[in-house]
């Protein structure tokens, strides 16, 4: 195990592709690598020593990838190699390359969410999640960037150097799964594990041009999520959530099957019967769209991107309807998030510390949010009828999607205020398009709401405004809704540009 260190060159803009860091297996997707070795046309070892090279080469500028697992990496491969020369394949993923957000556990490697505090900590095994990666025949080249405490749209913290957007270095490549849109956008790998607590997945890969998914809460097994406090005897996990990221939509479905499903170890992840996909056309639709919130508006790049999306479906015989649900949903999801956030992020804190904790919160992350101070102080009370009473709130509200679910298959609406912004302190109000804002109102109210509500979301990619940036949009349906929305977003695929290489 190597932990990156900063570079101590200059900072310089990426370069112009060399032959030797292109290479012949950059850019593909994780299915044609994957078919590549299995029909026997390329190596495993081949394949993953590309990806090497090629994190070699670009890690410097952009801090992607913060623990390499290289060595290991190559052993592993050549053991997939030797198996498929047996015909023997473990799954779908036999000898891919990939790497995984740092929070998760790898057994042997710490996971320390970028804070002194854990930096110590090593994982006593895998967590699930990466256990079924590997089942599925991957091979982890290492781990990628976070924010500290995963609590940032951006990548820095008290261990790693900071994380930079391939687009321009100059902004983020999101958060807190940042240094994970960084190097799947800057072709270290084709696929990447990523989660998101309030936007985690959905924002880096809006940022970089990506495709990502949060799926429903607890659908997915959370053991070994997080480093564990000491002492820490058990954790409450709710908004949080593990899902894939990717360049390709098939490999997203791809991973998104690989990790998904119940295990014995971990109960509050049911047995969920999907179906299969409708198999519809684009014209059987209905969708609702918005592009602002009430209270919450949008730049004209994210509108225009939007509303010449909703154009193309009108034409395709979709059913758009511009219409949000009402009674103040929206607002209330993300007041349910905000009452949420601090009892999980304190639960295992002292009375002493919660104090702490908040008075940072509001003059960092939470500084200029007029809204929900509340909600923010109630969920500082550390009770059982407090946490209750959120419970309760909240179901309350996903009922209410839910039902606004059933006039409609899906709702497309906004991924921030508008493109990837520059790196700038946490806090800072941020300019973009003549505009200014608190911090958190630039990403937070179109990400957070859907994991107060806990219903799926994924970005879908709309191409790069003028200064070169990719816009993308948010597709969000009712629980358990992912295998439809896989298919719905496949028939999209005709309309929209997908992921747009960066200049490097």
């Amino acid at each position: 195990m190597h932990i990156v260190d900063s570079p101590t060159s200059a900072f310089i803009p990426l370069f112009k592709e060399s032959t030797l860091l292109m290479g012949k297996f950059i850019y593909k997707s994780a299915i044609e690598l994957a078919t590549i070795i299995r029909k026997g046309e390329a190596t495993s070892e081949a394949i993953v020593q590309e990806h090497i090279d090629r994190i070699k080469g670009y890690n410097d500028q952009l801090n992607a990838v913060v623990i390499e697992t290289f060595e290991d990496a190559l052993k592993e491969a050549r053991i997939c190699d030797e198996e498929a020369k047996n015909g023997k394949f473990r799954g779908p993923l036999h000898g891919v390359p990939m790497t995984v957000k740092e929070q998760f556990w790898v057994k042997g490697l710490k996971s320390t969410i970028n804070v002194k505090m854990f930096r110590d900590f090593v994982a006593p095994e895998d967590a699930i999640v990466v256990e079924r990666i590997r089942e599925a025949g991957a091979v982890i080249l290492g781990k990628t960037n976070i924010p500290k405490n995963l609590l940032d749209f951006q990548v820095w913290g008290e261990i790693y150097p900071e994380g930079k957007n391939p687009y321009d270095l100059e902004r983020t490549p999101g958060g807190s799964s940042g240094g994970s849109s960084a190097a799947l956008a800057s072709g270290m790998v084709p696929i990447e594990l990523g989660g998101d607590f309030g936007g985690s997945i959905r924002n880096p890969s809006n940022f970089c041009g990506l495709y990502g998914l949060k799926p429903t809460d607890d659908s997915l097994p959370g053991h070994g999520l997080a480093p564990m406090p000491k002492g820490a005897k058990g954790f409450v996990f709710h908004m949080a959530q593990a899902g894939p990221m990717a360049r390709d939509l098939d490999d997203l479905e791809l991973l998104w099957n690989v990790l998904s499903g119940p295990d014995i170890r971990e109960r509050r992840v049911p047995r969920i019967d999907y179906g299969k996909p409708s198999g519809r056309a684009l014209q059987d639709y209905k969708i609702a769209w918005v592009d602002e919130w009430p209270g919450f508006p949008t730049g004209d790049q994210v509108k225009r991107s939007i509303r010449d999306l909703v154009h193309k479906m009108e034409s395709k015989g979709i059913k758009m309807l511009n219409n949000g649900p009402g009674n103040n949903l929206h607002e209330r999801s993300l007041a349910i998030w905000i009452r949420m956030f601090p009892q999980l992020l304190t639960q295992d804190m002292s009375a002493v510390i919660r104090p702490l904790v908040k008075w940072d919160l509001k003059r960092s992350l939470m500084k200029g949010i007029k809204k929900f101070r509340k909600e923010f102080s109630q969920g500082f009370k550390p009770s059982f009828i407090n946490y209750s009473e959120s419970m309760g709130i909240r179901s309350r509200i996903i009922a209410e999607w839910e039902a606004f679910f059933e006039t409609y298959d899906f709702l497309l609406c906004p991924m921030a205020f508008g493109p990837a912004y520059k790196r700038c302190k946490l806090g800072d109000k941020i300019k973009e398009e003549g505009k200014e804002m608190a911090y958190m109102e630039y990403v937070w109210p179109f990400t957070a709401c859907f994991n107060g509500t806990g219903h799926p979301g994924m970005n879908i990619p709309l191409g790069l405004n003028d200064q070169g940036l990719p816009i993308g949009v948010q597709l969000v349906g009712p629980y358990w809704s992912e295998k439809e929305m896989f298919h719905f977003a496949k028939l999209l695929v005709e309309l929209t540009p997908g992921f747009i290489r960066p200049e490097m």
